[in-house]
């Protein structure tokens, strides 16, 4: 398979199942605890048709449970022009681009399991790669040869590769890291954007002879063993924006380019950067090399250069294949390229998923932690240019049919067929006959709704409604009560919503809870970390004032359930034993603010501190920092005033400053209309239905009484 065909490329598939044939031989010291036989079954979409958009499901049992995984397509994780290099037994290289299906990379979930995950590779015939079930880790592939789609399930075992290390100590990190004290610290306002923007690693991976070998020169298997764990890799990386693309593999065939058996894993990474030098791909458009390398006894697994993801010279990371175990290898890849792309080794107070086994420390599996996160997003903002690269990124040229309304289009409703069931729209992203829109919330069948509609109601006592005006299917912009507005009590109004520190305990930690006494207050802010601070000063916490603790992380009491938290969210439990009270509280991990995660634990603006103080960026402030300055008789005590200061009058009077009969709202609101409520007569007449009943079954009585039979 090693050879090129007459036709310049190599037909990987040409020999079906005979390419990958294979004695299955289960090994335990593979780092596997048990294995299996199943039989996967794809399910036929609803009603017999086609998998949509190339998704496709498969049931099979796995420990004598029914499982249902559902997989979506990886779109960008070949490039469509793949290239694999090989060599001659004399050394020529050969460049291919072997014949690989489009969408046959997945992935996806377990039905009915929220903490699961699936990576799987169709490419070959059957299914290869990773399936995880909250914490149980399986690796699955085809039995080749096989008449009854039969697999092998392997159990990974708990432990994994603990004993085994990345090559790179903290130190050395530090040592390779200080090239880069002199940049300038990025704002964490430029995380949000580098989060929000999606990031792509072009990956070319070369595989040393010993691998090759091992798999007794089979090159099918080297390519889709490749394949597979570029595939685990991506969907480590998803989470942060980041996609994988494989654009090159490079297999030494004939033999190791490199002193592999001579030299340690550092060693063999610092001579492979001189070989992708002096064979000119470091002109390529790649933005990181790994090599892999077979070896069965080691206790290093992995090499990487920090942060050098962008430089031609450096942008290389290496690993070592120990057995057919595509887990740990694809874990020891992503950790390496993790460190290419910025990130160190994790610390104790690291956590991903609720977990602290994370990809970043050793022999970890359960994704990338809130550390490095921020360790990637302070790279990428500063480094990081080459990963904004598109590849193959196609040119989209404007048209009806899209579903998306362009310049010069009064509708789009996709295609003829998917038209067909639209009331409004036609087929060339016209409106049909009589309709006046297609969408918005102003538009009730094709038509404006009429005016004094009311197109957003009210979110709490906070806000305040919205009305169409009849000739638009535009709802007005959304306007709310003026900040300082008293509300619940001893609350103000701000930004439409009404901070409380009770109510804000209940939404996070259920019925009962409650806020926290001050003695909470001043323990968790006696020092500026996570759990306990006042936002941040550039990369560090801030420490809190005796002034400004209650502005600083909520505490509560009275707390009966833990909840479940989503990933880089902690809960924070302190115990103040001269009080013998315990306070609970959310932590804070900068990582939340590239992913545009709401801090759910932080004291929210606006809330009170003191009487007529309230919080304001972490500070304890005067409410006249609001100016507040809506006295009642300026709406003549029929209204509040919004956020542009203008009253909002009560239903009954007229804006713009309730003194004429009308029906409320202001004049940004849109005119409001008539309250809909019952009529007089309908609430009227039962009642009098009833009393007269009463009185005709009164009057039977009195005659019975004075006339009886």
């Amino acid at each position: 398979m090693g050879a090129a065909t007459p036709g310049g490329s190599l037909l990987l598939l040409c020999l079906g199942w005979g390419c990958l044939a294979q004695d299955f031989v289960f090994n335990p010291d593979s780092g596997f605890s048990s294995y299996e036989v199943v039989i996967p079954r794809q399910l036929v979409p609803r009603g017999g048709g086609p998998e949509v958009a190339g998704r496709v499901s498969y049931v099979l049992r796995i420990e004598g449970k029914k499982i249902i995984i559902h997989l979506r397509p990886k779109k960008l994780l070949l490039s469509r022009h793949l290239q694999v290099f090989t060599f001659t037994e004399d050394g020529t290289l050969v460049r291919d681009q072997p014949y690989i299906p489009t969408n046959c990379n997945f992935r996806g979930s377990v039905e009915g399991s929220p903490r699961s995950e699936a990576t799987l590779s169709t490419c070959f015939g059957g299914l290869r790669g990773m399936l995880r079930i909250e914490d149980s880790s399986y690796q699955i592939e085809p039995i080749q040869p096989s008449y009854n789609f039969e697999h092998v399930v392997y159990h990974l075992k708990d432990d994994g590769t603990l004993n085994l290390t990345c090559g790179l100590t903290d130190k050395e990190i530090d040592r390779q890291l200080s090239r880069l004290q002199n940049l300038p610290a990025p704002r964490t306002d430029s995380w949000r954007k580098s989060y929000l923007h999606q990031k792509y690693v072009e990956l070319m991976s070369v595989v040393d002879n010993t691998r090759f070998v091992f798999f007794k020169n089979n090159l099918t298997k080297v390519i889709s063993e490749i394949i597979v764990i570029t595939g685990i890799m991506d969907s480590y990386f998803q989470p942060l924006n980041v996609r994988i693309h494989l654009k090159v593999i490079e297999v030494w065939t004939d033999k190791s380019k490199l002193p592999i058996e001579d030299n340690d894993l550092r060693s063999i990474l610092n001579l492979f950067i001189n070989y992708r030098r002096n064979n000119g791909y470091t002109k390529m458009k790649i933005d990181i090399t790994h090599l892999y390398v077979h070896r069965t006894a080691a206790d290093v697994l992995g090499w990487g250069y920090t942060a050098a993801a962008c430089n031609r010279d450096f942008s290389v990371s290496a690993s070592l294949m120990q057995n057919t175990n595509v887990l740990t290898s694809s874990g020891w890849s992503t950790h390496e390229l993790g460190h290419v792309v910025g990130m160190g080794h994790d610390s104790r107070t690291c956590f991903c998923q609720g977990r602290t086994l994370c990809i970043m420390d050793a022999g970890g599996r359960y994704g990338f932690s809130n550390c490095s996160f921020v360790e990637y997003f302070r790279f990428s903002t500063r480094e990081g240019v080459c990963l904004d690269n598109v590849p193959g990124l196609p040119y989209t040229v404007k048209q009806c049919g899209n579903k998306v309304v362009e310049t010069g289009e009064e509708c789009d409703c996709g295609t003829a067929e998917q038209c067909e069931t639209d009331k409004c729209c036609q087929p060339d992203c016209k409106l049909k006959p009589g309709a006046q829109c297609n969408t918005g919330l102003c538009c009730t069948d094709c038509h404006f709704s009429p005016s004094g509609h009311v197109c957003r109601g009210t979110e709490n006592e906070c806000d305040l409604a919205e009305f169409c005006n009849g000739t638009s299917n535009l709802c007005p912009n959304d306007f709310y009560k003026q900040d300082g507005t008293p509300c619940r009590n001893t609350s103000r109004c701000y930004q439409k919503r009404c901070p409380d520190r009770f109510l804000q305990c209940k939404e996070i930690f259920g019925f009962g809870a409650k806020d926290a006494p001050g003695v909470c207050y001043e323990e968790v802010h006696r020092t500026a970390d996570r759990f306990g601070n006042c936002g941040l000063l550039g990369r560090d916490y801030k420490r809190c004032s005796v002034s400004n603790i209650l502005c600083g992380r909520l505490q509560c009491v009275n707390v009966k359930n833990v909840p479940q938290m989503p990933d880089h969210t902690a809960v924070i439990f302190s115990y103040v034993k001269k009080y013998n009270i315990r306070c609970w509280g959310l932590d804070f991990h900068s990582s939340m603010i590239a992913m545009g995660l709401p801090d759910e634990g932080v004291i929210r603006d606006g809330t009170p501190c003191g009487r007529d103080l309230i919080c304001i960026n972490h500070t304890c402030r005067s409410i006249s920092f609001l100016r507040y300055d809506c006295k009642p008789e300026k709406c003549n005590q029929r209204g509040v005033c919004n956020n542009l200061k203008n009253c909002h009058c009560n239903y009954g009077w007229a804006p713009p400053f309730c003194e004429s009969p009308g029906f409320g709202g202001s004049i940004d609101s849109g005119p409001a209309g008539k309250v809909e409520k019952v009529s007089k007569p309908v609430k009227v007449v039962p009642a009098m239905s009833i009393r007269l009943g009463l009185l005709v079954i009164l009057l039977v009585l009195v005659i019975l009484k004075q006339f009886p039979c």
